[in-house]
């Protein structure tokens, strides 16, 4: 029901217009079923430019309800369905614009977009019947991956669906919704050991512990007999005064970094991570460099696991 509020009239949505001539468009607008017509105003110096401009606006709000439909053909589709059902002047005004309504039929929206979602739907119940039982959580975080493109497509042709829809309700909510947050489900089943060891180690599990979060991976103890992934870093650090500059303390820090797939016993991956900083107080020096390495580690942990999750 997001973003319903910018037209829930046609009223509205050529009140939103620049430039119109509200009174004699909304006379015009009056005219149409709202329930079975999408209307959207456009004005311009000619019958031609009064019409561009109505399928413009109706274009942009298709966009604005469903930014992410631009680059998906059904724009196309649905646009090839909205017409200029007419082009006037008001004779009366001293403003000789002319002015123009697009509409589109809503029956036409739904035949357009209802289709496409059924087909959805299938394809996601597919993938999900291949889910393993009992679960596996790597497994079946692939598929989930394999989903998530569909689910949000799925999801984009929603917005689009209630927004064009009288109604304004959802399409078949209850075939969509388990499939809905498949990813993020799959994702808090994968378990993560972390083990950090070295000096200034407390630092750099808030860092490892938060991007985990972040990609909503579960977080266990490197103990726990239940985790498929294990994160293993060994941290150090090593402060001295600057050799050239006066009261200037540098501060070294690096973390070695192992990602291991518990389920095979198999380190997919090994970098090392390596930042550096000064200022007048050694202690302020230890917490920048650690940071910085902390931020780093962190956003390498994150890509190189989701990496490996998706293709594994």
């Amino acid at each position: 029901m997001k973003r319903l509020i910018v037209l829930l009239t046609a009223v509205l949505s050529v009140s939103a217009c620049t430039s119109l001539n509200k009174n004699t468009v909304s006379y015009q607008t009056a005219k149409y079923d709202t329930a079975k017509y999408y209307v959207v105003a456009g004005d311009g110096a000619t019958k031609e430019q009064a019409s561009q401009n109505a399928l413009g606006n109706a274009r942009q709000e298709l966009l604005q309800n469903a930014p992410g439909i631009e680059s998906d053909s059904l724009l196309t589709d649905l646009m090839a369905n909205v017409k200029v059902d007419k082009v006037w002047r008001d004779k009366g005004s001293k403003d000789k614009h002319f002015y123009a309504l697009a509409v589109l039929s809503r029956t036409n929206a739904r035949k357009i977009l209802e289709p496409e979602m059924d087909q959805l739907d299938s394809k996601l119940a597919g993938l999900a019947a291949q889910f393993a039982s009992p679960a596996e959580p790597l497994a079946d975080l692939k598929v989930a991956y394999r989903m998530q493109p569909l689910v949000q497509r799925r999801g984009m042709l929603d917005e689009e669906y209630q927004f064009l829809t009288a109604e304004h309700q959802s399409y078949a909510p209850d075939h969509f919704k388990p499939y809905k947050n498949a990813l993020k489900e799959k994702m808090a089943a994968v378990l993560v050991g972390v083990d950090v060891q070295g000096k200034e180690s407390k630092g750099m599990i808030t860092y490892v512990v938060d991007a985990l979060n972040r990609l909503g991976l579960g977080v266990v103890d490197i103990a726990d007999p239940d985790k498929e992934l294990s994160v293993e870093i060994l941290t150090d650090t090593d402060g001295y005064p600057s050799k050239k500059v006066d009261g200037l303390f540098w501060c070294s820090s690096s973390a070695a970094i192992s990602l291991v797939d518990a389920t095979r016993d198999v380190t997919f991956a090994r970098f090392n991570v390596y930042e550096r900083a000064g200022t007048s107080r050694p202690a302020e020096s230890l917490r920048r460099s650690m940071e910085a390495v902390g931020e780093a580690a962190s956003g390498q942990i994150t890509s190189r696991l989701e990496a490996y999750l998706k293709t594994k």
